[in-house]
């Protein structure tokens, strides 16, 4: 039985803490305002190799030219009773020099109440990116590891808590349109790459028999101030 709470920590990270992309990697330009969607999750079994069909939206806030405030609503969630929303900011401390990448950090929580069981828990998380402009339109991509900190000293069924922080390494791209305004972004995360796996319980298709793969699609659009 101890090997069964690692596997249900790990559907939880994943389908609480983990059923959006990177908010925001490299931050909005000063005193403009974005809106966007996005989709995907846990890549599983289902006649193929699909994503969990799992959306959120966002907006977020340049409030300076390395400083932008986000927040994001998770709908699939609310479809089942659930409120879950995330808040947080993305701070970028180093400037891309030559092969020295753009390096952002982004601090956040998640927080979610059941409105039919009427319970809530919040859970911190961090991101920290590396990230790479190119070409005209500065496109980038980036790599990076998002960090989920459990604060909770037991799990599921009271069992012990044995997994305070899971990280999970993370690559994207994002490519802009003409005018900068519109993004398309894809990521790919491998989510708890060193817990075990559900094996036949949740189909997952992972390297090997430990985490799983996710990907996520999102399109954003900004507008407001440009410089």
């Amino acid at each position: 039985m101890k090997q069964t709470y690692p596997l249900l920590l790990l559907l939880m990270a994943i389908l609480i803490s983990s059923c959006a992309p990177s908010r925001y990697v490299e931050p909005l330009e000063k005193d403009t305002f974005s809106v966007g969607g996005s989709f995907g999750g846990p890549v599983i079994n289902f006649g193929g190799p699909i994503p969990m069909p799992i959306t959120s939206v966002d907006v977020g806030y340049g409030l300076d030219s390395n400083l932008t405030l986000f927040g994001g609503l998770h709908t699939t969630s609310a479809i089942f009773g659930n409120g879950q929303i995330d808040l947080g900011c993305t701070y970028q401390f180093l400037k891309q020099k030559g092969a020295i990448p753009n390096v952002s950090v982004s601090p956040s929580v998640n927080m979610i109440y059941d409105f039919g069981d009427q319970v809530g828990n919040i859970w911190p998380i961090l991101d920290l990116n590396a990230f790479w402009n190119y070409g005209e339109r500065k496109n980038y991509f980036y790599v990076g590891m998002n960090n989920y900190f459990e604060l909770s000293r037991t799990g599921a069924h009271e069992q012990p808590q044995d997994y305070y922080w899971l990280f999970s390494p993370q690559i994207g791209h994002a490519l802009k349109g003409k005018k900068g305004h519109g993004q398309l972004i894809t990521e790919m995360k491998y989510f708890a790459p060193y817990i075990d796996n559900f094996g036949d319980f949740v189909p997952y298709l992972p390297p090997g028999n430990t985490g799983a793969l996710g990907f996520y699609i999102s399109y954003r659009w900004t507008f407001g101030k440009k410089k």
